[in-house]
């Protein structure tokens, strides 16, 4: 069972990392790439990262990286997530490369494998509306939601015409529509809202849903979506691209 659950992880880590967007997309990130887990031991899995991100390796790695606790998240199974920002294609392809070659990556997913890691899912896409630095915030809530093709469009208008709005009376932090390119077997986009304090995210949040721009898009574009799971997300340690 261990080998099992470490095979799944790599695969989750690794081989998903060696898919290049498709050519209408190349170079036209940021890419970001999400691995859920579930796991009981995280200390084993932050002790894993240190490591490999203070290797050579690691410190070549393309990409900012964050592991993040899913402090509420409804049934998802998961308990915690890793997510990757790829700003291109090559840097996907290139961090592939390096989890699939480099003995300090191998040495990682190992020890990500021997702390009792379960993956859950993995997914990646691109942001339309990418609003702000995310990677300056530690607490996040986000929406996983499907929208039909045909409606993304008006959608995403609707969203950033409302956020616009509430940033005149709201002190937003970041915040954006993520598009699901691979792995999009139970939602179609992400939603997020950050901030730097879980008290802080609870004010944006409450501020946000109570202004009348928001009553606005709800009436507007409301019916268009389906929302599949809401989580509020802290990060637990980033490693930024070096």
């Amino acid at each position: 069972m261990k080998n099992i659950v470490l095979l799944a992880f790599a695969s989750l880590i690794a081989l998903s990392s060696s898919h290049v967007i498709s050519d209408d997309h190349a170079g036209n990130g940021p890419y970001y790439a999400f691995y859920e887990f579930n796991v009981t031991n995280p200390a084993a899995v932050v002790a894993a990262m240190d490591e490999f991100w203070a290797s050579e390796c690691g410190k070549k790695y393309p990409a900012d990286v964050a592991l993040l606790t899913q402090s509420f998240n409804g049934a998802n199974p998961a308990t915690h997530s890793i997510i990757n920002t790829f700003q291109t294609a090559e840097d996907q392809a290139n961090a592939g490369e390096i989890m699939r070659s480099c003995p300090a990556a191998l040495t990682f997913l190992q020890a990500v494998g021997a702390s009792g890691a379960q993956p859950t899912s993995q997914y990646m896409g691109a942001a339309p509306i990418d609003e702000n630095d995310w990677t300056q915030d530690s607490a996040f809530s986000t929406f996983n939601i499907i929208v039909e093709p045909q409606n993304q469009a008006v959608y995403a208008q609707a969203y950033a015409k409302m956020m616009k709005n509430v940033a005149n009376d709201v002190d937003l932090r970041s915040y954006g529509i993520g598009a699901v390119y691979f792995g999009r077997d139970q939602f179609t986009h992400w939603i997020w809202t950050g901030a730097r304090s879980i008290p802080e995210l609870s004010s944006i949040s409450e501020k946000l849903l109570t202004h009348p721009a928001y009553a606005a898009f709800n009436e507007e574009v409301g019916s268009l979506r389906t929302v599949v799971n809401t989580s509020q997300n802290i990060v637990l340690k980033g490693y930024a691209r070096q």
